[in-house]
């Protein structure tokens, strides 16, 4: 089909698959500590403790939504190349639980796969996010070797965070989430973005040096403002934003991040987007584990709901979970549980947005980014172009985004020396 890297000279053509690769879920309630020991691997835990952490799960039957979410998306990306007419397989593998990564890959190359490529179910840079993939991915390769086997050449598609597919679908969804406000809280409502939260000392040390740091939570407040940009609440930042992350942050308060960050991600805009100004967003975090002494990005987004209530803004929130690409267990335990709770309790309507990771257009936006990198249309061909509201978004990402995209590494390579705090 198209000549890998480790084919370039060779004259039979690679064989392509395509792997959606992700974190991973217990199916059923006596997965949940094992599956947990697989998160946790090397970091001493006891057992009783991760009962403890496990406790959301076991409260939704111990089992998690994200295996067969994925599962869907794939069914989505092989209906979309199909409707392409491409014969490209569609594998799935994890790296915490069945089905493993190094047991998609082996059994990739035993059906010849010799160039396989790698959709990462994260938007973003950062070591959850981005390298601990590209570890999954060299130790996948590994694994193929030590069964005897010439593994193949592994490319993983690049960050998303910007893709105008992934902005459009998520502005679609801010719209369809206002309509189900009561209609006298729709036009006071604020939206109010969340994103899973990691310790800061992991998000200083996200990206290539070059960037300076934080490529994590710079990537998720890019898209938040482009989201935002794109919907009803353009230039109208949430009335609680100087208590957000951003305001924080640019207060002097110790919430994680940079503080030029707003305003210097990348390339520069030519506008200011700093706290404070139109282009601001209200920005929080959540799902946090750990210990309580390790700082992490802040503010929660319980506290944040609790905070704005006791200082008597009882405003409508439209939360956007912009962290996540399918209502997994943080969206279903964390927002539509925990945080609807506190929002009901503080007497604050409260609506969540769709994820956008199982619509057709999302599953095209894969196909794309995977048609990018193939580069022959014989094999896979590029969309068909962009929908309106697509186009707009484009536009909205051309003019506002300023930061940059990485993670496109052949076979579990960083995407630069050093980058998240791998080894220079």
């Amino acid at each position: 089909m198209t000549d890998s890297p480790a084919a370039a000279n060779n004259s039979t053509p690679a064989k392509i698959g395509l792997m959606v690769l992700s974190f991973g879920g217990p199916n059923k309630a006596e997965d949940v500590v094992p599956f947990l020991e697989n998160v946790t691997r090397g970091r001493g835990i006891p057992r009783h403790r991760l009962e403890k952490v496990g406790e959301h799960y076991f409260a939704m039957g111990g089992k998690s939504p994200i295996n067969e979410q994925n599962l869907e998306l794939i069914a989505n990306i092989e209906a979309e190349l199909a409707r392409r007419g491409a014969d490209i397989p569609v594998y799935f593998g994890n790296r915490n639980w069945e089905p493993y990564v190094e047991d998609t890959l082996l059994r990739m190359t035993r059906d010849g796969i010799t160039q396989v490529y790698v959709f990462a179910t994260s938007a973003w840079g950062g070591y959850s996010g981005c390298r601990q993939y590209h570890e999954d991915v060299a130790r996948a390769r590994a694994a193929v070797e030590k069964a005897g086997l010439q593994p193949p050449t592994v490319e993983r598609l690049p960050h998303f965070h910007d893709n105008p597919t992934f902005i459009a679908q998520f502005a679609t969804a801010v719209e369809a989430a206002v309509a189900e406000l009561p209609e006298h809280a729709r036009e006071t409502a604020d939206l109010v973005f969340t994103a899973h939260s990691v310790p800061n000392v992991a998000d200083d040390e996200a990206g290539p040096h070059k960037f300076g740091g934080n490529l994590y939570s710079q990537q998720v407040l890019d898209s938040a403002r482009l989201i935002q940009q794109s919907t009803r609440f353009a230039d109208r930042p949430g009335s609680a934003a100087t208590e957000g992350w951003t305001g924080q942050l640019a207060s002097g308060k110790k919430v994680g991040g940079r503080p030029d960050g707003p305003a210097t991600t990348g390339v520069p805009a030519g506008i200011d987007m700093g706290s404070g100004t139109d282009l601001d967003v209200e920005m929080v975090w959540q799902s946090r584990s750990g210990s309580p002494h390790t700082p992490w990005l802040e503010p929660d987004v319980c506290d944040h709901i609790e905070a704005r209530a006791a200082a008597g803004n009882t405003r409508a929130i439209v939360l956007c979970p912009v962290g996540f690409i399918t209502d997994h267990m943080e969206v279903k335990w964390d927002l539509d549980t925990e945080a609807k709770e506190a929002a009901e309790e503080a007497g604050v309507p409260y609506v969540r947005t769709a994820t956008p990771g199982l619509t057709p257009e999302f599953a095209a936006m894969v196909v794309d980014n995977l048609a990018a990198l193939i580069r022959r249309p014989e094999v896979l061909a590029p969309s068909e172009g962009l929908s309106e509201q697509q186009e707009a978004a484009r536009a909205i990402v051309a003019r506002y985004g300023t930061v940059p995209n990485f993670g496109n590494t052949v076979n579990g390579s960083p995407c630069a020396p050093g980058c998240c705090g791998a080894e220079r």
